[in-house]
């Protein structure tokens, strides 16, 4: 019962953690005015929050399991981490769209109009493009949020939870 209360206490610590770091770089973003904007130093910097926000607590778990860990154990924390993350980013985008930033929808639709109107694409067919985003673009942004922090979070669990797992003998002398 001990593990499954530490399994989740790393998972609640840390899910929050990274949740905040993620909405603390998007309010950096928006603070310099640039927060439609997607850069590699932004992706760069979210993955390696990922990372160690995942493979730490892992870690911690098989210190605490005096050196044992399950795969399952990892792809737990792993997992729960990313939900926790994403719903946190969830939430901030949710606030940040509807009332800090009210055009924000309306902005990245205006972007996307002007790549598309650089394409070849003819004038029925962008009307269609566009209305097709406007229903669907901030159902399918919460969707991608969702589902990139589990993708993400499954492939770094996974690999982590392969690296380091060490699975405690049934019979101990």
């Amino acid at each position: 019962m001990e593990n499954k209360n530490t399994i989740k206490k790393l998972i609640i610590t840390y899910g929050i953690i990274l949740g905040l770091s993620t909405v603390f770089v998007s309010v950096i973003k928006y603070a310099f005015g640039n927060y439609l904007e997607k850069s590699f130093i932004e992706s760069i910097i979210g993955f390696t929050l990922m990372i160690v926000l995942i493979v730490y607590p892992i870690k911690l778990l098989k210190k605490e399991n005096k050196g044992y860990l399950k795969l399952s154990e990892a792809l737990k924390i792993g997992l729960g981490i990313s939900v926790i993350s994403g719903l946190i980013s969830v939430l901030y985008i949710y606030v940040f769209a509807n009332f800090i930033e009210p055009d924000f929808i309306n902005n990245i639709l205006n972007m996307e109009v002007d790549k598309l109107k650089k394409s070849s694409i003819t004038t029925s067919d962008l009307k269609k493009s566009v209305e097709m985003m406007k229903n669907y673009m901030y159902p399918m942004m919460i969707a991608g949020i969702i589902i990139m922090n589990l993708f993400v979070g499954f492939l770094i669990s996974l690999i982590t939870g392969l690296a380091l797992k060490k699975e405690q003998p049934i019979f101990e002398n």
